[in-house]
């Protein structure tokens, strides 16, 4: 395991997908993951509370309950359904007659690709890197990047004020590629239906690495800001010297 976890691994852990442990012996010894999961529990925790949850669990149960008594049924465990209501966001209803009356879509996801399209998380100066988005049920992409100083700028689209439209899909590559520079750098994409400015998102962002500051991390350690369009994914590009 790496030296410290990434937010999908803290996801997963805190859904309860950690059958051996490991995960949670990190949460519980790590100075820098430890405050990251808190933040991400009480994000979790004021999604469950929000007035949509008990609408999605109940459409959920009912799902559940109609598939029960037919020939293939649904197990819905605690972990998953606690993490799609986490994803509440990607929850898109159906209009009125259709079959099921919602149905769930894809995540959003946030990669790097190298030139040869493989995932990467570390690169050296001087290579060339393509971010490659999952776009779920959302159309606007912004992306903007933090350095190891605290800096935040628009990566994409590239000298935007605000978000661009994508096409739809599972891994939308964005051009044109990048040159990684020296430093590495912290990834914030944000998904939404309608422009997102990105001088709003800048400073919500700079406010996160601020209170990331304050509790004794780095600009790197920054939580996603909340509340920006309807989705949101994150990575960090480690830069070898």
């Amino acid at each position: 395991m790496a030296e410290h976890l990434s937010r999908l691994e803290l996801d997963e852990w805190l859904s309860g997908l950690d059958p051996s442990g490991r995960m949670g012996a990190h949460v519980a010894s790590c100075a820098t993951c430890g405050p990251i999961a808190e933040e991400m529990r009480q994000a979790r925790e004021s999604s469950l509370r929000a007035p949509r949850a008990a609408t999605v669990f109940a459409k959920l149960e009912a799902k559940r309950a109609q598939s029960a008594r037919a020939r293939w049924s649904w197990h819905w465990g605690g972990p998953l359904v606690a993490a799609l209501a986490v994803g509440l966001v990607l929850v898109v209803y159906v209009p009125k007659g259709t079959e099921d009356g919602v149905r769930l879509k894809g995540s959003v996801a946030l990669r790097l690709l190298s030139e040869g399209g493989a995932p990467v998380t570390s690169a050296r100066p001087g290579e060339h890197v393509t971010l490659a988005v999952g776009t779920g049920a959302h159309r606007n992409v912004l992306v903007l990047a933090v350095d190891e100083a605290g800096a935040v700028d628009v990566l994409w689209p590239q000298g935007g004020r605000i978000s661009a439209t994508v096409e739809p899909g599972a891994e939308v590559k964005l051009s044109p590629p990048l040159e990684v520079t020296p430093g590495s750098v912290a990834l914030h994409a944000f998904f939404s239906d309608t422009p997102l400015l990105a001088d709003e998102a800048k400073a919500e962002l700079l406010s996160r690495i601020a209170d990331a500051r304050a509790r004794g991390r780095g600009p790197l350690d920054a939580v996603t800001p909340d509340g920006l369009g309807k989705a949101s994914a994150h990575a960090v590009l480690r830069v070898a010297p």
